[in-house]
């Protein structure tokens, strides 16, 4: 019956790492009230993007299939998704659901099928900024919401919904309300070496061209000062959170409603040389906050350490709300990982071909990535990085040429459960070009 099931909300926070978060140990407090939904739910500790940045993120997180089965893999790129493979706007429209987005992945180049299955699509609009991306106000987005949370609550309170609402403010460039700011840094932001930091990189000077040149024209000079930026764009969209909260506890609903929290990937604040953007498969890029909240299946200040996935994220709204699953879906239900009749993933794989081409293969104890492009940092096709993740969870140590052996048997490991998911089909990473290269200067 449509009755037992709930409605389902979508939160997405466009470029959020997890450990920038609160309730995952970021001792800055950037997510108050997301803290609070966590602690009325499930926090999942070990929740990981097989491939970045947004497209590919997006499109797995949507779909729950797998990237190398649904092969977008770049973001912007000129692949389009098989309308073989659904989203769960798709889904749950065809069981009775009134489906509504937040959005504006459709209007972007390159990610038409984002728009499939809606019953209402709020553009919200955009502007580009210098990665590329698209950056707009929380304000816009929170708009769009209650606006059609009030259109529901007047026309369609009989029927349940499912809302996809995506936030960009975490993306940069950053530049969060003042007040927020003072919040997260005390220091001197026109101290430090900022600009010698992003002097070393193709990237970085990219970056001196554009916003992060406008920043150090003004005399910014130090990297915590940034930092603290984006902190305050999480703190400013944390409240955004807040106010679809309590809309719903206005509407008598937020007991009756799936509320689940993530992002498509995270943001680099320099580690590894990668400055305010989202290449890499480094910890920073590919761990993504996931929360859920739902009462009647989700058991209070519940805390999982086992690594789950994008994929999985259809899956659990699937199981909840009582529908089907489909073939092609990869992932599992989050559900079942609760009550312990499973034990997730053992090892996840990672991609991205966007700004370079890499893979890579992260276990409890290991992550060995793999170049195989030339990438814009100087690494050669065949590159390999080996990190200890419990001895170097910061992956600053580069075991790969000390330890063969151990790189060997888990790039063997990475080659032979790349190919049982390819299933005798393409590769995309190697039959796709990267979508946006690093211009060379």
């Amino acid at each position: 019956m449509l009755e037992d099931r709930p409605n389902v909300i979508l939160i997405a926070l466009d470029t959020l790492r997890a450990d920038h978060l609160s309730c995952y140990g970021y001792k800055v407090k950037t997510s108050p009230f997301m803290d609070k939904i966590a602690s009325e739910g499930a926090v999942f500790k070990y929740a990981y993007a097989p491939a970045i940045p947004t497209h590919p993120g997006y499109t797995t997180m949507l779909t729950g299939t797998h990237p190398l089965h649904h092969k977008i893999v770049c973001h912007a790129g000129s692949r389009f998704l098989s309308k073989d493979i659904l989203l769960v706007s798709e889904l749950l429209k065809r069981k009775d659901y009134i489906t509504a987005a937040a959005d504006n992945l459709a209007i972007m180049k390159g990610g038409e099928w984002f728009i499939r299955g809606y019953d209402y699509y709020y553009a919200t609009g955009g502007i580009v900024v210098i990665s590329k991306g698209i950056k707009i106000s929380g304000e816009i987005v929170l708009k769009k919401t209650i606006e059609f949370l009030e259109l529901w609550s007047k026309e369609y309170k009989d029927k349940k919904f499912f809302l996809f609402i995506h936030f960009w403010d975490p993306h940069a460039p950053y530049y969060p309300p003042e007040d927020l700011v003072k919040k997260v840094f005390k220091g001197d932001p026109y101290q430090g070496d900022l600009k010698e930091r992003l002097e070393k990189t193709v990237w970085g000077r990219r970056l001196l061209k554009g916003w992060m040149g406008k920043l150090i024209d003004k005399g910014i000079r130090n990297p915590d000062y940034i930092r603290a930026l984006y902190d305050a764009e999480i703190l400013y969209t944390d409240d955004k959170v807040r106010k679809i909260y309590e809309k719903l506890e206005e509407l008598g609903i937020i007991d009756d409603t799936l509320i689940i929290i993530t992002a498509d990937h995270g943001e680099s604040m320099g580690e590894h040389n990668i400055f305010y953007d989202h290449h890499g498969l480094y910890e920073w890029d590919v761990r993504i906050p996931l929360i859920l909240r739902y009462p009647d299946k989700i058991p209070k200040e519940t805390v999982v350490e086992a690594f789950v996935q994008h994929t999985d994220i259809v899956p659990t709204i699937l199981d909840i709300a009582n529908c089907p699953m489909r073939d092609n879906i990869y992932g599992k239900s989050l559900v079942k990982l609760i009550e312990g009749d499973w034990s997730g993933y053992d090892r996840v794989l990672l991609m991205e071909n966007t700004r370079m081409t890499k893979r890579a293969i992260r276990t409890r104890k290991w992550k060995l990535i793999e170049t195989l492009r030339p990438d814009p940092y100087g690494r050669p096709a065949g590159y390999l990085e080996l990190f200890d993740m419990e001895k170097d969870p910061l992956e600053q140590n580069n075991l790969a040429y000390e330890d063969r052996e151990t790189a060997l048997k888990l790039l063997g490991e990475l080659e032979e459960c790349w190919r049982k998911l390819l299933r005798g089909t393409e590769d995309p990473l190697l039959t796709q070009e990267i979508s946006l290269p690093i211009p060379e200067e």
